[in-house]
């Protein structure tokens, strides 16, 4: 598990901010309070490592190319939140974004957290599953939060990221990015994120939740595994050129920030409400598969605990709080 390097963040911020100037060495030097010979030594790292910065000894330095590289620094930099995002850890590869967001959960760590990886080794789904997180190419994030409400009610902190990714998606790209009931996010009905939140609770109170975001980004259809549960996609493959990860991931961290905050003031009807009309599920025929059952029957709404509600049968209704559902139509 290695964490992206702070000096690297800061040396590529100086430089970006830099207007397409040289900055001298010495400059840098002052600015990061390092040696001369430190930022020399970062410059040639950070070359290795894809980054095009041209340098001459009357100069200095100058960034011309950067590699899709997540920053911590930049991040921060480039987003406006009140809550979610005011501390940011980036690592190059771990087992599992949501794991280390439980660990520094239990820890006491502050809500707002914020941990980013490029890639897992292990990443999390629903249900036990695996979630595909190849480097370099998609977003895997966790958040997390310390909720002042009780668990019964946590399920519309799902819904409430449900609502943040489709909408930053398709501020982002312009896709018209919808819910497939509980959590997934589809792009013309092939999925493009999953998101899995995990908590640490009471009877009657949460002592921390992690929401654990995953986007398909630039990944290529070949590199799909053959055996996925349902038709997946990635915003690449349906827009038709990349997508820059850094700016969906502001725009999802603001978007994030705002629906939690709007949470916390409105409270749960209005997310629901939100919910409804980005999801893709209500007023369809469906089928759902549940521990020993299988039912079919239309989704007519959704309960403010996150139940689906189908209509089974004649004035007859089942709530189903957990399961795989299947469009029929």
């Amino acid at each position: 598990m290695k964490q992206t390097n702070q000096i690297d963040d800061l040396i590529i911020t100086v430089l970006k901010n830099s207007k397409d100037a040289f900055v001298s060495g010495q400059t840098l030097s002052n600015r990061i309070g390092i040696t001369r010979a430190a930022v020399w030594k970062h410059i040639e790292g950070l070359r290795s490592e894809g980054y095009i910065i041209v340098s001459t000894p009357s100069r200095g330095y100058k960034l011309i190319e950067t590699p899709d590289r997540l920053s911590a620094v930049g991040i921060k930099q480039g987003i406006k939140t009140r809550v979610i995002g005011k501390e940011i850890v980036v690592f190059d590869e771990v087992n599992s974004t949501n794991d280390i967001a439980m660990e520094k959960g239990a820890q006491g760590e502050k809500e707002g957290l914020v941990v980013i990886a490029d890639s897992q080794l292990h990443g999390k789904g629903r249900l036990g599953r695996t979630w595909i997180s190849p480097k370099g190419v998609n977003l895997y994030v966790s958040i997390l939060l310390r909720p002042e409400f009780p668990p019964l009610q946590a399920s519309v902190l799902t819904m409430m990221a449900s609502v943040s990714v489709a909408t930053a998606i398709s501020k982002t790209t312009g896709l018209d990015a919808r819910i497939k009931w509980p959590n997934d996010i589809l792009i013309d009905q092939k999925k493009v994120s999953g998101i899995l939140t995990e908590m640490n609770a009471e009877e009657e109170r949460i002592h921390y939740v992690v929401i654990g975001v995953g986007i398909n980004v630039n990944m290529k259809k070949e590199d799909f595994p053959g055996d996925l549960r349902m038709p997946a996609t990635s915003l690449m493959e349906s827009l038709g050129r990349r997508v820059d990860r850094t700016e969906l991931l502001y725009t999802l961290l603001e978007s994030m920030d705002s629906n939690y905050e709007g949470l916390k003031m409105k409270g749960i009807v209005s997310m629901v409400q939100e919910w409804r009309r980005l999801c893709s599920t209500l007023h369809k025929r469906v089928r759902i598969s549940l521990p020993g059952e299988v039912i079919t029957g239309v989704a007519e709404d959704i309960t403010q605990e996150g139940g689906l509600v189908v209509r089974i049968g004649e004035g007859l209704t089942k709530k189903v709080y957990a399961g795989d559902v299947t469009l029929l139509e």
